[in-house]
């Protein structure tokens, strides 16, 4: 995988700037008309995580074309729906253990005190467990909607698990990479709060781009040869 390319591709782009202002715009309006409902910031989060999704498939394909113009608004809000569809269905083992275990538990916490603590402790290890799961493997299962173009693919799970084990150390720099990028966008923050408004986005293009170079490299792809071709 080529980490400096996925770091450096978005400043390639000649209006990269206005792009990622864009992106910064939607975030502010679904910020600003969120002080009563979440539904105009979750929708806002929709439309950036299409556009980091058509950034993977534009890796997978080849586009030359890498940073997407921000006109095709139905397009992005559907990709972007479908990864967070993706990503409910995957968190679901941490919903069930929650619901299972985690109910129990609150409801013993005055009587049976050390058991409710006991339950707990399994749902925390739990959960932590299959984050790690599921951060390593979203990629993969992203990475497959996008190649066939079908939400069901990414619900392959027997093929993506598979895929993900036989490339293990691509996903495992995937997945510390797109930690790197969360924090980087995280930092943003630091600057009254506004800074990610541009961070955050410039951390999803990122993202978009490890997940298509991680599919093709799994693929035996040369992700090289790939990278050459848009630039």
């Amino acid at each position: 995988m080529d980490i400096g390319k996925a770091f450096s591709f978005v400043f390639e782009d000649e209006n990269w700037i206005v792009k990622i202002l864009i992106a910064a715009a939607i975030l502010l309006a679904g910020i600003v008309f969120s002080w009563v409902l979440l539904i105009p910031l979750l929708l806002a989060l929709v439309f950036v995580s299409g556009y980091s999704v058509e950034i993977t498939r534009r890796v997978i394909r080849g586009n030359p074309e890498e940073l997407p113009e921000w006109d095709d608004w139905g397009g992005m809000f559907g990709d972007g729906l479908k990864v967070w569809v993706i990503g409910v269905v995957y968190a679901l083992p941490m919903i069930i253990a929650g619901i299972c275990l985690g109910a129990p538990s609150a409801l013993l916490a005055e009587d049976a005190e050390g058991l409710s603590a006991f339950l707990g402790l399994i749902v925390g290890c739990f959960n932590f467990f299959w984050a790690i799961i599921m951060s390593i493997t979203l990629p993969a299962a992203i990475a497959f909607y996008v190649d066939y173009e079908d939400l069901g693919a990414a619900f392959r799970f027997g093929e993506i698990f598979a895929f993900v084990r036989e490339n293990l150390g691509t996903y495992l720099v995937t997945f510390v990479m797109s930690w790197v990028t969360q924090l980087i966008g995280s930092l943003g923050s630091i600057v009254c709060g506004v800074g990610w408004l541009v961070t955050g986005p410039y951390a999803w293009m990122v993202t978009g781009h490890l997940y298509g170079q991680a599919y093709l490299e799994g693929k035996g792809q040369v992700v090289e040869a790939v990278l050459e071709e848009v630039a």
